[in-house]
């Protein structure tokens, strides 16, 4: 498994000066309101960094099975396995890139009330080269090989917080596709019906 912030998130005590840093070029610790000014610039920032990691999806693949969802050649290829069943497909797709947005929130809380919401926005950009899937029974069963690069921006209140271009790095190890997310990727059959 390789989680999507390690990616592009620094660790906490870069990323709190950044937010800190955006922030304040902005205003916003002085002027976002009282909620905000309460907390103080730097006890927020610190606080921020520690809670926005399990924001993002987990894992890189649940990112990867978003985009490939809408591909038609790929569920072409998942219909020809689920029409074979035991058999295995390899399927090496094209160099392309995937874009995954995400705007997700993080609930200040004073004395157990939430007095308010601090925005994030992050774009990720990810271009895939040399990735192999191993399909079997209609369903995506790995991730195996690939290269993966790209670039990220991070905002809060829209002040840019994190700019991070990701050199180009392998995919490590295979990648399993298990449970749910697999059975998810069953194309849709029609209905047949008994003459």
């Amino acid at each position: 498994m390789l989680p999507l912030v390690d990616l592009f998130m620094p660790d906490e005590e870069v990323l709190a000066a950044s937010i800190k840093e955006a922030l304040a070029k902005k205003g916003l610790l002085l002027t976002a309101g009282k909620s905000l000014a309460s907390f103080g610039p730097g006890a927020m920032a610190e606080s921020l960094a520690k809670q926005i990691r399990p924001l993002f999806p987990n894992d890189i693949s649940d990112v990867f099975l978003s985009a490939w969802n809408s591909a038609v050649t790929l569920r072409q290829y998942l219909d020809k396995s689920a029409r074979s069943p035991g058999k295995e497909i390899f399927l090496q797709l094209a160099e392309h890139k995937i874009v995954s947005n995400h705007e997700p929130h993080i609930a200040l809380v004073k004395d157990g009330v939430e007095i308010g919401k601090v925005p994030f926005e992050a774009s990720i950009e990810l271009v895939l080269h040399g990735v192999v899937l191993r399909l079997r029974d209609g369903e995506i069963q790995e991730i195996q090989t690939g290269r993966v690069k790209g670039k990220a921006v991070l905002k809060c209140f829209g002040a840019v917080v994190l700019r991070k271009e990701i050199e180009q790095m392998p995919i490590p190890g295979t990648i399993r596709i298990e449970g749910t997310r697999a059975a998810e990727w069953l194309p849709a059959r029609p209905v047949r019906r008994a003459s």
